[in-house]
């Protein structure tokens, strides 16, 4: 089975030999045993080793060393040259556990300027790895043998990623817990511009905040109760934003932003999402900046428009006139997807209903590997076991990602205690119960805030927290 030749000519880059291997090996060998079989084989890791050793010490594979392996094994080899590349490549990643190989300094550097591995002559993405399937091992698929993520040229240009450049980045400590601030910001239905319209034959809804309820000295006091928290990331919930809010918190942000870690932790501000940019109809966008800052570091517009049926209208006393029938949200859908690498992992934004819709970016998040998932939502408060809870513990299983959801009280402040007669929540933070994906589980933290500018805390009267994304050894036996 040797599908090149001796004389073939494999290019001399690291990255960009491993997707060409890559990709033409052929998927039909995961499905099987076999691969898992050539895994477990001593010859294999034996050979990978030593091919892996001599490309960090050369930063570049033996050309006669890699045509043999394949002239000799075909397959086999192909895949005994991938497992020494993923693991010279594994100390070049950023989330890994290793960081001495000046030989690869150049694929290093390309990631960080560039977003990539591979060179532009390789189509697609080779990306470091910081998040792996939340269940157990098992067997392997293709993509989960490695420690990097191989994201096709389709998938990679539906996306827009960047790396956070240093003077941005937390320094997020690998192995310690992150602190999750989140604050409701709207507190009562008052608060919430919310109209009916009509456009294009349909009933339709605008949804946002009343600009001054938090602009009004609610953000700075926020900022403060967060920091006296100890956060060190924040999210806020939907339906808060519009473009002088945004404003607003960028230059409080700034304005009250310590270089004291210990006093001032909080770094990322998620600061919820709104009407913002203008436009007819207006996207419904999130923003992220650097608290230090105040600098936009990611935009996300919502990708699918959420329909309110006459019975959720009633019970969220959202309409002040009846309305029969759905109303459909008045948005610009978003058509790309914005990823951000950082300490923290890779970031991506989804808002409310695109969590449950993942048709629409799950297979692009498989391929990139996210590691955390921030969800400003607006909705009846968070309930256990419901849409918000499900769909993050099916991210845990899919990506092992975490995921951050955000939600205000002004929908559960309109409802009656006997409407709804549960434990209510502000905020959930769910990521995966075990580093080592020996065993199934999912970690939930529910937290609760009572008023709008104060801070969600567990019911230990804790922040929740998640943990930075990283590539753990125990994933991958090779690289040992």
């Amino acid at each position: 089975m040797t599908d090149r030749t001796a004389s073939a000519v494999y290019p001399a880059e690291p990255a960009d030999l491993f997707v060409l291997l890559y990709d033409d090996l052929p998927d039909e060998l995961f499905r099987q045993w076999t691969a898992t079989e050539w895994y477990a084989d001593d010859e294999v890791r034996r050979r990978a080793l030593e091919l892996s050793e001599q490309v960090l010490e050369d930063g570049e594979p033996d050309a006669g060393t890699v045509r043999a392996l394949i002239a000799e094994d075909g397959y086999r080899g192909r895949f005994t040259v991938l497992l020494a590349l993923d693991q010279a490549l594994a100390h070049v990643n950023p989330f890994g556990p290793y960081h001495n190989a000046p030989a690869l300094v150049g694929t290093l550097t390309r990631y960080l300027t560039e977003g990539r591995f591979n060179t532009d002559g390789v189509p697609g993405a080779l990306l470091p790895r910081c998040a792996f399937p939340g269940r157990p091992l098992g067997r392997r698929s293709k993509a989960d043998f490695f420690g990097v993520q191989r994201v096709p040229a389709g998938r990679w240009d539906a996306l827009d990623h960047r790396v956070l450049p240093a003077v941005n980045d937390p320094h997020f400590p690998r192995e310690e817990p992150v602190a999750v601030g989140c604050a409701p910001m709207l507190e009562t239905r008052d608060e919430v511009d919310f109209r009916v319209e009509r456009h294009h034959r349909l009933d339709v809804y605008r949804l946002g905040p009343v600009e001054h309820a938090v602009s009004g000295g609610r953000i700075e006091t926020v900022l403060r109760r967060l920091d006296e928290a100890g956060a060190q990331i924040a999210v806020m919930p939907e339906a808060t934003l519009t473009d002088g809010i945004v404003e607003r918190w960028k230059e409080a942000a700034f304005r009250t932003a310590g270089r004291d870690r210990s006093r001032h932790p909080l770094r990322l501000i998620l600061l919820g999402s709104g009407p913002v940019g203008g436009g007819d109809p207006p996207a419904n966008r999130a923003v992220l900046i650097d608290r230090w800052t105040g600098e936009e570091l990611l935009t996300q517009d919502k990708l699918s428009g959420f329909t309110l049926d006459a019975r959720q209208l009633r019970m969220w006393r959202l309409s002040d006139r009846p309305v029969a029938g759905a109303v459909d949200e008045y948005i610009a859908h978003g058509d790309r997807i914005g990823l951000l690498d950082c300490s923290l992992g890779r970031l991506a934004v989804l808002i409310c209903e695109d969590l449950t819709r993942s048709t629409g970016w799950e297979p692009e998040f498989a391929a990139c590997g996210v590691s955390h998932l921030l969800v400003p939502i607006f909705s009846k408060p968070i309930l256990r076991f419901r849409w918000e809870q499900q769909a993050a513990e099916r991210q845990v299983n899919v990506l092992g990602s975490w995921s951050v959801v955000a939600n205000s009280l002004a929908v559960g402040n309109a409802i009656p205690a006997e409407e709804l007669d549960e434990p209510r929540y502000t905020c959930l933070v769910v990521g995966p119960e075990d580093a080592g994906r020996d065993r199934h589980g999912a970690s939930l933290q529910f937290g609760r805030a009572k008023s709008a500018d104060e801070v969600a805390v567990t019911d230990e009267g804790e922040l929740p927290r998640v943990l930075p994304g990283a590539a753990h050894e125990a994933w991958f036996p090779h690289w040992s």
